[in-house]
């Protein structure tokens, strides 16, 4: 009764937590009328702190409810099955009892990963050939734009397949690193590398499962151009997950199976 006590109330403490961090440290992202914030970096510590189920619980409604109070609304339904889903499958990885099945983790999501941006590198070409530079452009721009913001807009779009394969080769180095690590420790620590790992599959699943929601809501080139703001934000909730995960080690914040 204790233990169940305990992990309530933690869950409470994270979502409440992811719901803070999501929204109230946000970054408008224009051409989806989205937004990147730090919330993931919470979502990720639910998941080490609880684990996938309670962690799945508190990264979908505390993301849920920032969508809801920041007048998002469209995006609650999409968020909640995300970020829940990102919750699991850190967790799953996390409950790895083998470095085998770990490796196994890594090399399936280095696939989907890379089939992935293979694949929104494709359709962006694709779309630039079928549409034309000019139609596009109408798409991610506001009606009226000036001839610097139309310049700009052009040199990114021209750039944005060269951002894709930095992304898959960044994504690739992170887990081949950790695959490397993995193979020499165990990664037990609280923020050891099987965490890292858990955290780059999640981090693809974002990426991927607002791509697939945002080419429905406002179409593929406009998803396209969300994929860069989404990889920094999950540097950035990785980043800040590191800095912060001593603090709640020594708090003494075990995980609950």
């Amino acid at each position: 009764m204790v233990n169940n006590t305990r992990k309530y109330v933690l869950t409470g403490l994270m979502t409440a937590l992811v719901l803070c961090l999501t929204y109230f440290i946000k970054v408008p992202v224009p051409y989806t009328s989205g937004y990147i914030h730090l919330g993931d970096s919470m979502i990720y510590l639910s998941v080490m702190i609880l684990g996938p189920y309670y962690g799945a619980f508190a990264s979908g409604v505390g993301s849920m409810l920032a969508d809801l109070m920041g007048g998002y609304v469209h995006y609650a339904i999409p968020t909640l099955v995300i970020k829940s889903l990102m919750a699991l499958c850190m967790g799953f990885i996390l409950n790895s009892r083998s470095k085998k099945g770990a490796l196994a983790s890594v090399g399936a999501s280095m696939v989907v990963w890379a089939v992935f941006c293979a694949g929104a590198i494709l359709n962006l070409k694709s779309s630039i050939r079928a549409s034309g530079t000019g139609k596009i452009l109408e798409a991610v721009l506001e009606p009226g734009a000036d001839a610097e913001a139309i310049a700009g807009m052009e040199s990114k779009l021209s750039n944005l397949p060269l951002y894709l394969i930095l992304g898959i080769a960044a994504s690739i180095l992170v887990l081949a690193v950790a695959a490397w690590f993995l193979s020499r420790k165990s990664g037990s620590d609280f923020f050891g590398v099987k965490a890292i790992i858990g955290m780059t599959a999640a981090g693809m699943c974002m990426v991927m499962g607002y791509f697939i929601v945002e080419s429905f809501m406002y179409g593929p080139i406009p998803a396209t151009f969300s994929i860069p703001p989404n990889l920094l934000q999950f540097f950035g909730g990785v980043l800040l997950a590191g800095i912060l995960a001593p603090a709640i080690r020594k708090a003494g914040i075990a995980r609950q199976s």
